[in-house]
Parts: C-alpha cells; sequence; structure tokens
C-alpha cells in the first residue's frame, strides 16, 4: 500500500470528524445554555527505527507505516466557556452567572447536570425543567415543590423564597473533574466527579428571570467548518492523485515487452 495513501485517508477521516463535531455545535446555536464540543487535531510523531525499539529485525517498512506523521482523532471536549445571558421576565427562569449546573433527576432517579435553565411548575406545584419535565433538586438532593399561589424569589445563591420564607437552595454544582462531563442528549450531562449534594462547589452566581444563550460563536464556527471542508477536499484529490500514479506505474512497469 502507498504510504501516501495511508496519509491522505488520515487527513480526510480527521476532516470528515472535525465537520460532524462542528455540524453538530452549529445546529445547536440557538439552543439554551448549550456548549459547544472542540475537537483537536494532532500529529503522530515518526519514532526514531534502532533496533531493540521494536524487537531484534523489526521491519522498518512496517514501522513507518505505522509510526509515520499521520494526523491522530482526539475525543472531543466541552467548552465551558459562557454564553450570554438574556433577561426573559419569566420568574422561572434561572442562568447562572459564573461557573457551575443546575442538577436535575429523571422518573428513574438518575442524575444529571444542565445550563438549561427553563424551568416551570408542573400540576403537582414541583419545580421541572420546562423542555422534559426532570425535577430540579435541592442541595438536599430532594426535588423542590413550590406554591404556585405565592411569588417566587431565587437570590443569587440559589435561595427559593415564597411568602417571606426560604423553601429550599438550589442545588448548583461543579465537577471535581470537568473533563469528565458527558453529553447524553436534550442538554444535559453526567458526570462521575460529583462532590456531595450540600456542598455548593461553585462560585457561579443565579441570575432569576435570564436564561444562558448558547456558547457557539456561528461566524468562528463557520470559518472553521469551511476550513474542514477544504481539507477534506484535498485530501481526497490527493489521494485520487496518488491512485492515478499508482496505476500508470503498474501498467508501465508491469507490461511485458
Amino acid at each position: 500500500m502507498n504510504y501516501g495513501l495511508y496519509l491522505a485517508a488520515a487527513g480526510a477521516l480527521d476532516a470528515t470528524y472535525r465537520q460532524a463535531v462542528l455540524t453538530n455545535n452549529l445546529v445547536n446555536s440557538e439552543t439554551v445554555g448549550f456548549k459547544p464540543d472542540m475537537v483537536f487535531g494532532r500529529q503522530r510523531l515518526p519514532e526514531r527505527l534502532a533496533a531493540g525499539s521494536f524487537g531484534a529485525g523489526a521491519d522498518p517498512q512496517l514501522m513507518l507505516e505505522k509510526l509515520g506523521g499521520t494526523p491522530t482523532l482526539s475525543p472531543a471536549y466541552i467548552d465551558l466557556t459562557q454564553g450570554g445571558l438574556v433577561a426573559t421576565g419569566n420568574p422561572l427562569d434561572l442562568a447562572l452567572n459564573g461557573e457551575g449546573f443546575f442538577v436535575v433527576q429523571d422518573a428513574n432517579g438518575q442524575l444529571s447536570l444542565t445550563r438549561d435553565g427553563r424551568f416551570t411548575m408542573d400540576a403537582n406545584g414541583q419545580l421541572v425543567m420546562a423542555n422534559n419535565g426532570m425535577a430540579v433538586l435541592d442541595d438536599q438532593n430532594r426535588p423542590i415543590r413550590l406554591d404556585r399561589h405565592l411569588a417566587i424569589e431565587i437570590n443569587a445563591r440559589g435561595d427559593v423564597e415564597q411568602g417571606g420564607s426560604v423553601v429550599a437552595t438550589l442545588r448548583i454544582t461543579q465537577p471535581t473533574d470537568p473533563t469528565d462531563l458527558v453529553k447524553i442528549g436534550g442538554n444535559l450531562l453526567r458526570s462521575d466527579s460529583l462532590p456531595a449534594p450540600s456542598t455548593r462547589a461553585t462560585s457561579g452566581r443565579v441570575v432569576q428571570g435570564h436564561i444562558e444563550n448558547s456558547a457557539v460563536d456561528a461566524i468562528t464556527l463557520l470559518k472553521d467548518l469551511v476550513g474542514a471542508a477544504k481539507s477534506f477536499g484535498a485530501n481526497i484529490k490527493m489521494m485520487q492523485y496518488l491512485d492515478h500514479i499508482m496505476g500508470q506505474a503498474i501498467n508501465t512497469f508491469g507490461r511485458v515487452t
């Protein structure tokens, strides 16, 4: 196999992966509280083909094919940059100014994290996410129940007040290892490194009557998407060129004289 084809194919695969990640970001440019994914390409550095490095009698050509300077795919990382805050006037719309996540729970008791603070009250007066009905938890990991007949005030710390009394405090948390955050769909994330429920592990402040816009920078994203498309096209053309060269070589040197 021509070594150049390996390089070009790896470059095309890398560009395809970039396009997929960037396209998903672009689709969510209007999603409340969305955090875009970042994708990094890295070069696989050639290694010294010294005797003993790969065992006696190692085939140098084989090592070159395995350890050449082809690009490698890195996992996508979540960009936790904050999006802009927009006033809505709805007392149950909440945004976080700074780091941190709201903690929500599904019907099976599974916990998730979100920056989508569009909350509402269900028929039982429970505070839930407006888009999926998942319960919003307090700092004791309990669902929050409100009186729909009383005004609701939520301060920067997340204390929920009704009738002059604090009825609950929102659980706002930050994973001890943000790199283990995993997107699970529906604008939700999971983490295996959450601190104890009663520990306020973030300096993020709650802003009532606001929501957080998507953190996607559409202009920069479009530029990167065009660059990825051009990279893909260039690598495909290189593969076609190398295939043509190999075809000529076979026809020329393989001809019986």
